[in-house]
């Protein structure tokens, strides 16, 4: 009987026409057991990246592979592949290549019709499709001092002020491309973290990633043991903001529109963490 009912109450809540994107019941329709094996640490994810688009957006520069690239810093355990959609292809295509890769999700890159970058993170878990503008993109090569990780240190996900039902539906799911750390703790004296920070600032997500380095030496003077940190940004920089969700049938390859509000303002943030 009380199957039955959270069946009911599921349906209820798919038949309720949602028209926000800060709605609480955006993300209802998603099963979150898969996501949920990821921020455990039982299933380690595993992302493949690509641009998209077409080819009649010509107003504008096209930036897909640009975008793929930075996210492949942003996004570990991840691959690039160039990808040319067209009648041929299709998402249920470039779906069934993930899963023959063992990918547990996409990163869809591209320029839209309007000019904006944007991503579209798509779960192969649970079939969530959400789409972000980037806004204020600084590649890692712009970064002042830039550093590079260790690779087989993965980051630490930092998720800041993600508060609101709807929030915190884009935070899981964005913490689901990353593998669980357990332990970035001292070793021989050496304390190294790699920390990949995302914050929720009036529904803009800033994105910064830092490498820090904490070691004992010997103050010059009186030879003191002390603590010196090192801390390097790794890049890239930017600003995400959601602009719409789908969800998509991962055997099939077709996708139903959660919500998809008729106008958006896009602005253009500083970037604060």
């Amino acid at each position: 009987m009380d199957m039955m009912k959270a069946e009911e109450l599921v349906q209820s809540k798919m038949r309720r026409e949602i028209t926000s994107l800060d709605d609480d019941e955006l993300w209802a329709e998603f099963e979150p057991e898969g996501i949920d094996r990821v921020l455990s640490g039982e299933i380690k994810p595993k992302t493949l990246i690509t641009n998209y688009g077409v080819l009649r957006y010509r107003r504008f520069p096209q930036r897909g592979a640009l975008i793929a690239k930075e996210m492949l810093s942003v996004f570990p355990n991840s691959t690039y592949i160039k990808w040319k959609w067209g009648f041929s292809n299709s998402l249920k295509e470039l779906i069934g290549i993930a899963k023959e890769r063992a990918c547990t999700s996409l990163v869809l890159a591209r320029t839209n019709s309007d000019g904006y970058d944007e991503i579209r993170i798509v779960s192969l878990l649970n079939g969530a499709a959400a789409e972000f503008s980037v806004l204020n993109l600084i590649p890692r090569e712009d970064i002042p001092d830039q550093a590079s990780p260790p690779i087989r240190l993965y980051p630490e996900v930092n998720m800041g002020l993600f508060t609101s039902p709807a929030s915190v539906g884009a935070a899981r799911l964005i913490q689901s491309l990353f593998p669980k750390v357990t332990d970035s703790g001292p070793r021989n004296g050496a304390c190294r973290r790699n920390i990949a920070f995302f914050q929720n600032q009036k529904g803009c997500i800033h994105y910064r990633h830092y490498w820090n380095h904490a070691e004992e030496v010997s103050r010059v003077g009186d030879g003191t043991r002390v603590m010196k940190v090192t801390k390097k940004e790794c890049g890239p920089q930017f600003v995400l903001m959601l602009t719409a969700l789908s969800k998509i049938a991962v055997e099939t390859g077709s996708e139903k529109r959660i919500c998809v509000p008729p106008w958006i303002t896009l602005p253009v943030p500083p970037a604060r963490i």
